[in-house]
């Protein structure tokens, strides 16, 4: 499956770009992608994960070094690369991980930062808005 387009489902680290995130294909199979060079394109290598092996990353129980390097279907690497802000699935790797790939053992996702969702509303919808910030106590700007 080369060429295929996959959007980004969530950020996980952004330093410039974006370090680690989630991402969806058109079946909905959801990946974990790492950048691993961003000189002269970024580039990611992504694998395939399920739902139960990212929440137990996203709660701190494993690592992602352990993530990336025992892959839930053996030895299964993509090249992700991204395009005119896009990404897309290059190629597959089937070779180990070289050690420039991988991340430093014992980084685990820091779950204490809060979640900023930036949403466009119509001008004719902002009073219905402002009553749900009002209802639920959200922040807006």
């Amino acid at each position: 499956m080369t060429n295929a387009l996959i959007k980004v489902e969530k950020i996980l680290d952004f330093y410039d770009v974006p370090q680690l995130f989630t991402a969806r294909d058109n079946f909905d199979t959801l990946y974990l992608c790492l950048l691993y060079t961003d000189v002269p394109e970024c580039r990611y290598t992504g694998i395939r994960i399920s739902s139960k092996r990212i929440n137990a990353f996203l709660s701190g129980k494993t690592d992602l070094r352990e993530i990336m390097l025992h892959p839930e279907s053996d030895g299964e690497y993509f090249e992700i690369a991204m395009n005119n802000n896009e990404y897309y699935i290059d190629s597959e790797l089937t070779v180990p991980l070289a050690e420039d790939r991988l991340p430093e053992e014992g980084y685990s996702f820091c779950a204490d930062e809060k979640e900023n969702v930036v949403i466009n509303i119509p001008v004719a919808d902002r009073g219905l808005l402002m009553d749900i910030i009002k209802k639920f106590g959200w922040a807006c700007m």
